[in-house]
């Protein structure tokens, strides 16, 4: 058996487990004391092993490593630079001895001349060295950067729309934000710690050397930084967890405003909008302080300790050269002295790379909970990709949305024949709009089958499937761009025939040849120099330019304005000539010329038939009928002025 999930609350505790062999839809469902009669205790933890080169695996500290990995040749390159720079930054402070035992206590000018000669040769070499080190780095930083950031967007890209409709835009950005961090820790402070480290596997012997008793109270206090780092991480986690949750708010709320500017400014909402932000704000100040305080008290606490690893142990060899009476300890104090200064600014950073990778723990944590949800999937090598004819049927679909209690479609089963033009109607909240998202498959959880040409749309390559569709939505978005990309979006090779024939069947042709750069015309982003009837002929055009067999338009006509509309209902038997068409519109006088008309009630089909045979017998298209018609006959009467 395998176990599916764990459900716990206060009024029940159970398991759901299902039998590989059995039929999916048939869990078995045990509560506490069932289980512990049947279970002998045994488990099989099963999980799936990645290879560093494998690009699926989940995003984490483990996918970062591997990015790192791939790029073997580089990183070696790196590592023996880096060893080099410590050498020579080990030499001249061995030739600084040799300055003070010979040069000094002998007068030697000769060896005074030749170290002189050999430590600006060194420096020359090290000048290289440091630059060949920061020209690889950098190399290697961007190809991990460029590895990480095509990685994050393409995951994001492959969720199900569920996760967009859920989540607000604000959040979705700020956890794409977040990737800074990781980058700075990977870049700038991980590596950077690293590759300065490597001086302490040759320093720290050496200083061993010259004084065993000095050496160890430069370690010890290295070791109570990182101590004293390690007790004040739990603190300063949650605060600093806490500081990102808040700023997220505030990043959704800022794009939430933006979003609905419009609305803002007509209903006199600035000050509202203003208030929230600056509640958001002070939030957050609040929240940086408590950090920032804690971070201060850390660091603090850490400069004595830092103070005491230099003069402390320059306090205690110069004790211990005192009571040896050894002349040369002077020199070996100096020598030593500079050891450590160059230990210590490692030794340092590493006790402090322990909060910065928290900090990126915190990121990584933030961007694993978004991109490691299930996607949708969209390899071009599985699936079907038989060109479609157009025949549409669904059987006994039943799907509920997450969350709702009642489902959208309810056993709802209907055919399309190929080339036919069915409208689709019903009250708000009936089902129009799911039958195409689920045609779309941008929900694959639902129960019953929806077929095309006979093929269950689940076994469609989905990339091929939805490039075979044309949707046009109520609200379609546009591109910032010429007006010719925004048609072409969908098959960036159309040629401008196909551009122009495209826009004349949607009607959008009319208005394109009055704008002084034509096709070329640049659409801002919000397309605020086009009405919302022109805006929404381009997005039919666009649905149109790839032919598709079968053509959704989802309260495409809602949002036009008489004349609009009455375009593209002129054209509308030209753009169905040859596809199926689907039609989802409140407006039933554009569903009239329809092959027929699908009426749902409560995801239910309620009735299908023409519109004159809806009229006589379909009670809830007679009444919304009348209803519309009614309100327009009387929209239409002139107005009187009395007086």
């Amino acid at each position: 058996m395998v176990l599916t999930r764990v459900e716990s609350n206060d009024a029940v505790e159970q398991v759901v487990l299902r039998d590989p062999l059995a039929p999916e839809d048939a869990p078995l469902v045990l509560d506490r004391v069932q289980l512990e009669e049947v279970w002998d205790g045994a488990a099989i933890l099963i999980k799936r092993d990645y290879s560093v080169r494998d690009e699926e695996q989940p995003f984490g500290f483990g996918f970062l490593a591997s990015l790192i990995l791939r790029e073997r040749r580089i990183l070696r390159d790196v590592v023996i630079a880096a060893v080099a720079l410590s050498l020579l930054a080990l030499v001249p402070i061995l030739g600084y001895r040799l300055l003070t035992d010979r040069v000094l206590m002998h007068h030697a000018m000769n060896t005074f001349t030749a170290l002189c000669i050999g430590l600006a040769v060194l420096v020359a070499f090290e000048v290289a060295f440091i630059a060949l080190r920061k020209t690889l780095l950098l190399h290697l930083t961007s190809r991990i950067d460029v590895k990480m950031e095509t990685y994050i967007f393409d995951r994001l890209l492959r969720l199900p729309v569920d996760f967009f409709e859920k989540h607000p835009i604000g959040f979705i950005t700020h956890n794409l934000n977040e990737a800074y961090r990781i980058r700075e820790f990977l870049t700038s402070q991980l590596f950077g710690t690293v590759l300065d480290s490597v001086c302490l596997l040759f320093f720290i012997p050496v200083m061993l050397v010259f004084s065993v008793p000095l050496t160890l109270v430069v370690l010890a206090c290295c070791g109570l930084i990182c101590a004293w780092t390690a007790a004040m991480l739990p603190a300063y986690r949650r605060r600093m967890t806490a500081l990102i949750a808040a700023q997220a708010a505030r990043g959704s709320f800022v794009v939430q405003t933006l979003h609905g500017i419009r609305t803002v400014k007509s209903l006199a909402l600035e000050p509202r909008q203003a208030h929230g932000y600056d509640v958001h704000v002070a939030r957050i100040a609040r929240l940086r302080l408590h950090e920032g305080s804690l971070a201060t008290l850390i660091q603090a606490a850490i400069v004595p300790v830092e103070r005491f690893m230099i003069s402390g142990s320059l306090a205690i060899g110069v004790y211990l050269a005192v009571t040896s009476a050894d002349p040369a300890a002077v020199g070996e104090i100096f020598v030593f002295l500079l050891l450590a200064q160059r230990v210590s600014a490692p030794l340092r950073q590493m006790s402090t790379l322990v909060e910065q990778y928290d900090q990126a723990r915190i990121a990584v944590a933030s961007v694993a909970d978004m991109l490691n949800r299930p996607g949708e999937e969209v390899r071009p090598s599985q699936g079907v990709r038989r060109p479609l004819v157009g025949e549409v049927s669904f059987s006994d679909v039943l799907f509920k949305y997450p969350g709702a209690t009642t489902p959208a479609l309810d056993r709802a089963s209907f055919i399309v024949p190929a080339g036919t033009t069915l409208g689709i109607m019903g009250r708000s909240g009936s089902g129009k709009t799911t039958v195409t998202r689920l045609l779309q498959r941008l929900h694959a959880e639902y129960d019953g089958l929806i077929k095309i040409d006979g093929i269950d749309v689940r076994e469609y390559a989905l990339d091929h499937l939805r490039g075979s569709l044309g949707v046009v939505l109520q609200d379609s978005f546009l591109f910032a761009g010429t007006i010719r990309e925004n048609i072409c979006a969908a098959k960036t090779d159309a040629t401008f025939d196909e551009v122009v024939r495209a826009a004349r069947l949607a009607g959008a042709e009319e208005f394109i040849d009055r704008l002084p750069r034509g096709y070329e015309t640049y659409l801002p982003e919000g397309t605020t120099n086009l009405s919302g009837g022109q805006r929404q002929r381009l997005a039919i055009a666009r649905a149109l330019i790839t032919n598709p067999r079968i053509l959704i338009l989802d309260e495409a006509t809602s949002a036009l304005d008489p004349e609009s509309e009455a375009i593209v209902s002129a054209n509308l038997k030209r753009i169905a000539e040859g596809r199926t068409v689907l039609v989802i519109s409140h407006r039933l006088s554009s569903l009239v010329e329809s092959d027929a008309i699908l009426v749902l009630e409560r995801g239910r089909v309620h009735d299908r038939g023409k519109h004159a045979d809806l009229l006589d017998r379909c009670d809830i298209y007679r009444d919304l009928w009348n209803q519309q018609n009614g309100t327009a006959g009387r929209q239409a009467s002139p107005l009187r002025l009395v007086g």
